[in-house]
């Protein structure tokens, strides 16, 4: 603030903005204001001008860099934000620089939350393609730190009833584990609510040492929690919460992949050792995208049953059988989804043709890879989807 008009004017007005803008309130007097906001500018929300001194004015909007400047008085300076004149008084200018501060402030924390979405973007990218549960919880923890710029950050996963600290920020004597039913953490696993809590001492579920005041946990579906903590009482607002809820939807949906991926695995490892052991010829195709090469496996009573089999790697389905019936249902019905029945005729180990049903089951995948098993049954049973070649 340069010169004022009047001492007692000056005094009331510094006096009035510091009562009605809840804020700090820094008081410079003429070119020695110019240089405060060039320093600091990016750290201060608005810059009041108390003079009718347009070359100082001038001074200090070139200082100012972008912030807000409001002159009470006169100017012929067109670039500031506003000019309220004395007549209007004291009350009116104070509650026009609130507005501006105000609206400086949300713009702020606009910018501030594009550019955290920004960085978000990037590290979900990373999460979503991570291939292990530490690599999940690693990189949630990199996103917190990095995008969110929390300083202490942890992801814990539930493994039999106790929620477990997974990767984590906290000193080691801070990393304990607690039991679904105890602390802020279960608190939050169980309701799956986030819990914001601005003073942890006050929290009868409360856990952390005495040098953990305030916390945001977002739960991580059924999975498990992702906590940040701070050293201050109500260290956090509604937006922390806000982005640490977006982040936990990224690792929770890398994590219920991981979960089907996993569960998927289990299905073919039965699937396969069924598949070995049938009395009757089978075959086993994978195709992966996007070079639609193909994997082939066969089991005992195939090599057994007949004169020539599928390679066991080809650059496409159609290339990896002799009949042209088979080439036709692999390449049809491999990503379909649906078990489909036709009739082909293959030449046996002993020379001999034969004609046999051959059944195809699709299996389910989450991945860019579609396969099938095949079953070949000279006992032709009938099922509900056939498939008619033309």
């Amino acid at each position: 603030m340069p010169d004022s008009p009047a001492e007692s004017e000056y005094s009331a007005l510094v006096e009035s903005f510091r009562a009605a803008l809840g804020a700090q309130v820094i008081v410079r007097q003429g070119r020695t204001a110019t240089e405060y906001v060039y320093e600091l500018g990016p750290t201060i929300d608005c810059a009041v001008s108390l003079c009718d001194d347009d070359e100082l004015v001038r001074s200090l909007v070139d200082a100012a860099n972008g912030v807000p400047v409001v002159v009470y008085g006169e100017t012929e300076v067109s670039d500031v934000e506003e000019v309220v004149h004395p007549t209007n008084g004291i009350e009116s200018f104070t509650r026009r620089v609130a507005s501006v501060v105000e609206d400086d402030l949300r713009e702020s924390e606009l910018v501030d939350g594009n550019k955290k979405l920004t960085a978000l973007s990037v590290h979900a990218s990373a999460i979503t393609g991570c291939e292990s549960v530490s690599e999940v919880c690693e990189e949630t923890l990199a996103a917190a730190i990095e995008a969110l710029a929390f300083t202490f950050c942890t992801v814990a996963l539930v493994e039999d009833d106790q929620i477990v600290p997974r990767a984590s920020t906290l000193p080691p004597e801070d990393q304990n584990s607690c039991h679904v039913s105890e602390g802020i953490a279960g608190r939050t696993y169980r309701t799956r609510e986030t819990q914001v809590v601005g003073d942890i001492t006050a929290d009868a579920d409360a856990l952390f040492s005495a040098t953990r005041k305030s916390t945001v946990s977002v739960p991580l579906g059924p999975y498990g929690i992702i906590q940040v903590v701070s050293d201050s009482r109500r260290g956090f607002d509604e937006h922390d919460a806000e982005f640490l809820e977006i982040l936990a939807g990224y690792t929770t949906e890398a994590l219920a992949r991981l979960d089907r991926e996993s569960a998927l695995r289990a299905e073919r490892d039965r699937l396969h050792a069924f598949f070995d052991n049938l009395p009757v010829p089978a075959v086993y195709v994978e195709e992966e995208t996007p070079d639609g090469r193909v994997r082939c496996e066969v089991n005992r009573a195939y090599e057994q049953t007949f004169q020539r089999g599928p390679n066991r790697s080809n650059p496409s389905v159609e290339a990896a059988f002799p009949n042209e019936t088979e080439r036709r249902l692999f390449a049809d019905y491999l990503w379909s989804g649906d078990a489909v029945a036709a009739e082909v005729d293959r030449e046996t180990v002993g020379g001999d043709r034969q004609t046999l049903e051959l059944t195809i089951v699709p299996v389910p995948s989450s991945g860019p890879t579609g396969s099938a098993y095949g079953v070949y049954n000279s006992d032709r049973p009938r099922l509900s989807a056939r498939h008619e070649l033309s």
